[in-house]
């Protein structure tokens, strides 16, 4: 999951504060409308949303305009609108996002079920983004699924295959580092530390919060996977306890890596900047374990908030973005990065094309958010928990050589305050 909110939570959550909660909808007459989103590192998917937008807008004889930021000023941009009941008609969420701004979208209980039908349901992480009390705030826009990404040259000089399992996992990395191809996973503060520890909690059993709203940090299934990591981190590079968003991107393009969890854009930037690399790289299911295999990735989806003077048009807009010929088309201008979340689509050319994106297309059935199965009304919070890197801090404790039972309670702690605030 991207740090979406990393620098602009503390200010969104502060500036809603002091917002109206119940917001009528604005009067006025709509001659043009904006949709928010962010500056999509592959050009042509905004280049072919803009045009989109324009056909939509001659269609209906009104201006629409692609209004694109950093992903880093997404949230303070959103909890701008906020406090001055102004701005887009159509603005991305991502994550939790959609949660904490629920009272301000409406409902798109009827264009969810418009837009379903050109495809199939959405995924149940489509759901639980998008979903809240039983009433859809937004629409599952794509997702960024992130496969384990490795070298086919090491393993093969290691003489091991691709692991299936966390077990797997921990043998390879044994023979891969000595070789000198180590395997690397960020036990640090970083977006990437969180997604692929959470999901190996959830794969044990694990949950920081459970279905009900509960701390269930302390568990046999947490201490089974810290007790993991400890075994995993001998074989991997010690400067995984201090990564960045970028450090594994960096490990395996350097040369030196031949394992990691992340999005596709490792083999993107290699299939253009590093042929070579890009020729000995494939990508795999994510391991599983005792009680099987998950991922976690961000998802963006979009709202239309109830400032709008054009909620009836931004309504139609968004179905006019789902068509298969607009939708499809968008998909596919980004390369296939941007991957749909209904539950059945249409194989595309622009992933059979290259078999290396056979498996991210895959990915959807495994995945959740990243604090499944905590409540999606907790959104937040749970954004909080993510934000502050209460999960990769635990395992990077027992790494450094606290006890099991140190660690939890610590995070324990850190859990029950965020959720009492």
């Amino acid at each position: 999951m991207n740090r979406f909110y990393a620098r602009g939570l503390r200010l969104a959550l502060a500036l809603m504060a002091g917002a109206f909660i119940s917001v009528a909808a604005a009067q006025g007459t709509c001659n043009s409308m904006t949709v928010l989103s962010w500056a999509h590192f592959i050009k042509a998917s905004d280049t072919d949303l803009q045009n989109v937008l324009n056909d939509f807008g001659k269609q209906n004889n009104i201006n629409v305009r692609l209004d694109t930021v950093s992903l880093n000023d997404v949230p303070s941009k959103m909890a701008a609108a906020v406090q001055s009941q102004s701005g887009p008609d159509v603005m991305l969420l991502m994550n939790y996002s959609t949660a904490l701004y629920a009272n301000q979208m409406i409902s798109l209980n009827d264009v969810v079920g418009n837009i379903e039908k050109h495809y199939s349901q959405f995924l149940p992480i489509g759901q639980e983004a998008s979903q809240i009390s039983g009433t859809w705030k937004s629409v599952p826009w794509f997702y960024t699924p992130a496969p384990a990404n490795y070298r086919i040259d090491y393993f093969k000089q290691a003489g091991v295959t691709p692991p299936a399992t966390w077990t797997q996992l921990l043998q390879d990395a044994k023979a891969l580092k000595a070789i000198g191809h180590p395997v690397g996973l960020g036990i640090s503060n970083a977006g990437d530390s969180n997604d692929w520890l959470l999901a190996l909690l959830a794969s044990y059993g694990a949950h920081p919060i459970d279905a009900n709203g509960n701390v269930a940090i302390d568990s046999p299934g947490t201490r089974q996977a810290l007790d993991y990591v400890k075994q995993l981190a001998q074989y991997m590079p010690p400067d995984v306890m201090g990564w960045d968003g970028g450090g594994n991107n960096t490990f395996i393009l350097s040369g030196l890596g031949s394992w990691t969890i992340n999005p596709v854009s490792i083999y993107l930037a290699s299939r253009s900047d590093l042929p070579d690399v890009a020729k000995n790289l494939e990508h795999s299911l994510p391991p599983a374990g005792p009680e099987g295999r998950f991922a976690t990735t961000s998802v963006y989806t979009l709202g239309i908030p109830k400032w709008s003077p054009c909620q009836d048009q931004a309504k139609k807009l968004l179905e006019f973005m789902y068509q298969p010929k607009n939708y499809e088309g968008w998909v596919t201008a980004s390369g296939g990065y941007n991957v749909p979340l209904f539950k059945t689509f249409p194989k595309l050319a622009v992933w059979s094309q290259d078999p290396k994106m056979a498996v991210p297309q895959q990915m959807g059935q495994f995945m959740h958010m990243a604090l499944w199965p905590a409540p999606p009304s907790l959104g937040d919070k749970l954004q909080q928990v993510y934000d502050t890197y209460v999960i990769p801090t635990m395992f990077g404790k027992v790494v450094k050589g606290e006890s099991d039972d140190q660690a939890i309670r610590w995070a324990s702690d850190q859990l029950h305050q965020i959720l009492s605030q």
